[in-house]
């Protein structure tokens, strides 16, 4: 062993091995390379993700109450995706088991300086009060997929599907309207419709972090409209509706 590492001090290694142990040496860095290093170098911007824990590797990690703008995901597992990595297109893979009660949830999730890119994003969250006062249980994603660079919405597709908790004790399933995605003037605009036809949500987010929700609901028999009238609805042409904003 003595004779081995005198043997290595002694400069007598070829080109070739010590270019092996370099790589050798480099690769064990990249394997073991935290994943919260990683997400430091590749955070795209103050509103994109915020999360109360990171552990394991760059590869293999587990991010905890993971936040996506206003979006409560929860704890996922996630890893850097190798082979976008080869060609500098860093991408993080998010990856929600269903549990119990609570749906699956997917989502890969790039970017760079200014811009963010969300793709193959499908399964379900819960919203709790992520949209202030509409009254939302969930947000569910099929094929969702959305680009912004500068806060800008560049490119967006696939359906979203908000589910309304009970809305009186009148109305005690949820409801749930879907639309789908797309880019309007700068901002990423989701229509959605019930499947009455006469239940409309008309979600936009804006290149500076503003969104809006309007609910619009149509044909409702009075001894239902009323109560939702005194707990904030109001009048709206062929109905009620009610309003939220905020900011991610």
């Amino acid at each position: 062993m003595i004779e081995r590492w005198i043997f290595l001090r002694d400069g007598r290694l070829t080109a070739r091995i010590k270019l092996v142990l370099a790589a050798l040496f480099v690769a064990m860095l990249i394997a073991l390379l935290p994943l919260r290093l990683v997400l430091g170098w590749a955070h795209p911007g103050p509103r994109t993700f915020s999360a109360s824990a990171v552990e394991g590797s760059a590869w293999a990690g587990r991010i905890g109450d993971l936040r996506l703008g206003a979006l409560p995901i929860g704890n996922v597992d996630a890893g850097i995706r190798p082979l976008p990595l080869l060609i500098g297109r860093p991408e993080l893979s998010m990856n929600r088991p269903a549990l119990g009660a609570d749906p699956a949830f997917s989502a890969i999730v790039g970017g760079g300086e200014g811009s963010v890119v969300l793709r193959d994003v499908q399964g379900q969250v819960a919203l709790r009060d992520a949209l202030g006062a509409l009254p939302a249980a969930a947000l569910g994603f099929r094929d969702f997929h959305m680009a912004m660079s500068g806060g800008r919405c560049e490119s967006a597709g696939g359906q979203l599907t908000l589910f309304l908790s009970p809305l009186s004790d009148l109305m005690t399933g949820q409801v749930a309207l879907t639309g789908s995605a797309r880019c309007d003037k700068g901002a990423l605009y989701v229509p959605m419709t019930g499947p009455t036809g006469l239940e409309k949500l008309f979600l936009r987010l804006e290149p500076d972090g503003s969104w809006r929700s309007d609910l619009i609901l149509s044909g409702l028999p009075v001894e239902v409209s009323t109560p939702l009238l005194e707990m904030g609805f109001t009048g709206r042409p062929g109905g009620i509706g009610i309003t939220s904003r905020g900011k991610l």
